[in-house]
């Protein structure tokens, strides 16, 4: 294993990093933010329709938003949705006590249906980015750098709000949103791309062990794009119980309170964040298919021991250990489908790959919902645990994939 920090010397990655470093944390402060107010002073059962709002516009851009970020331009979405978010949400929070609050509830549903068609369109440019930047070589550590900063946001988002809104309220920190999403694109505005590569994505794939895309030809006709998207969809239906199933398994398996739901969120988090970090200085001798195969292997065993498990602090360590193993599976798959597909191709498969992330979420909520009163917890674990070994075997007989 060889460590090197070229990634964060890299001006343009720094950019990047910082930017969506900030981007994300200003996302996760306001969904945690805008849902507590809700709570207080509306209704909780509104939550669930607030987030299928906040859910719905990644699903409407599911076969557009690659084609729109495309015409747009990949570095021009990127700026363009941080500064338009900026601005609507200065505008709310400056205007909040002398127009909105009167009509809170709908001006949050509108805000975070905005916000969130805006986020989709961004997420799918920030992932599609990489392949642009100058030096191809540290595509594969950019995209580590970049997803660590959405387990970052989920872990310092919500800690920011909390100490924050008491003394800011909604308003205060509405503002402090915008102003936050404007200096993200102010950072992203320095970023400078590949010149033979200027945002048309005509150039050869990022890395030349890749197989490239044959002209033309759809890129879900590559048998191996289709069947890594497919399996990215389960993955992603096995593991969101594990999260929404984790305030269960503390009241019924652990006997704990919220200190303890707090302390496996935060373990899951940290090993998330701390496997892509180690991604972006570290160059692995594993080829990029066996490296993931190898990580989906230890999330299967690792879910398996935290759903049979009765200690908290073994399961803390299972967490984190499952979390760093995941990181290694999203960054291998993310790099896969930045340079297998044709280069311009590349935004429409971000874009269900951020639709299946997200949609992935209700289908698996509806799964576990009408399993739930049929079957215990831990039997239900153990299925799942089994489904995620089994997509890893299916994974490890593709050779093509075991290859790359």
């Amino acid at each position: 294993m060889k460590f090197s920090m070229a990634v964060f010397k890299d001006q343009n990655s720094s950019r990047l990093f910082v930017g969506q470093f900030i981007s994300q944390i200003c996302d996760k402060m306001m969904t945690l933010g805008l849902v507590w107010v809700i709570s207080q002073e509306q209704s909780i059962q509104m939550i669930p329709w607030f987030l299928a709002i906040g859910a719905l516009p990644h699903l409407l851009l599911a076969s557009s938003g690659g084609k729109l970020v495309q015409r747009i331009g990949v570095l021009r979405t990127l700026i363009h949705t941080d500064v338009l978010r900026g601005i609507i949400f200065l505008l709310v929070g400056l205007l909040w006590l002398a127009y909105f609050k009167h009509h809170s509830l709908t001006t949050l549903f509108i805000l975070t249906f905005v916000s969130n068609l805006l986020g989709a369109l961004f997420n799918i440019a920030v992932f599609t980015l990489p392949g642009l930047m100058p030096k191809k070589e540290l595509v594969p550590q950019l995209t580590a750098m970049v997803d660590s900063c959405f387990y970052l946001g989920t872990v310092v988002g919500p800690a920011i709000s909390a100490l924050l809104y008491p003394w800011l309220g909604l308003s205060g920190l509405l503002v402090l949103n915008g102003l936050s999403y404007l200096l993200a694109a102010g950072l992203e505005g320095g970023i400078r791309l590949d010149p033979a590569d200027p945002e048309t994505v005509e150039s050869e794939p990022a890395n030349a062990d890749m197989a490239p895309a044959i002209p033309g030809r759809s890129m879900f006709a590559d048998p191996l794009i289709r069947f890594m998207l497919s399996a990215f969809f389960l993955m992603n239906l096995a593991l969101t119980p594990l999260m929404a199933l984790l305030p269960l398994f503390v009241q019924t398996r652990f006997a704990g309170n919220l200190a303890m739901l707090a302390a496996f969120e935060v373990s899951i988090g940290m090993g998330m964040v701390a496997g892509s970090l180690l991604l972006s200085v570290a160059e692995f001798p594993l080829k990029r298919g066996k490296r993931a195969i190898a990580g989906l292997s230890a999330v299967s065993l690792l879910y398996l021991f935290f759903g049979l498990n009765h200690n908290p602090v073994l399961a803390c360590l299972a967490l984190a250990g499952l979390g760093l193993a995941l990181a290694v599976v999203n960054v291998s798959l993310l790099t896969l489908f930045q340079s297998r597909p044709a280069p311009a191709d590349v935004p429409v498969v971000m874009s269900w790959v951020n639709t299946i992330s997200i949609g992935a979420l209700p289908i698996s909520m509806l799964m576990v919902g009408s399993l739930i009163e049929k079957i215990d917890l831990t039997k239900m674990t153990i299925c799942l645990a089994l489904g995620l070994l089994t997509i890893s075997l299916a994974t490890a007989f593709y050779r093509e994939f075991r290859e790359i």
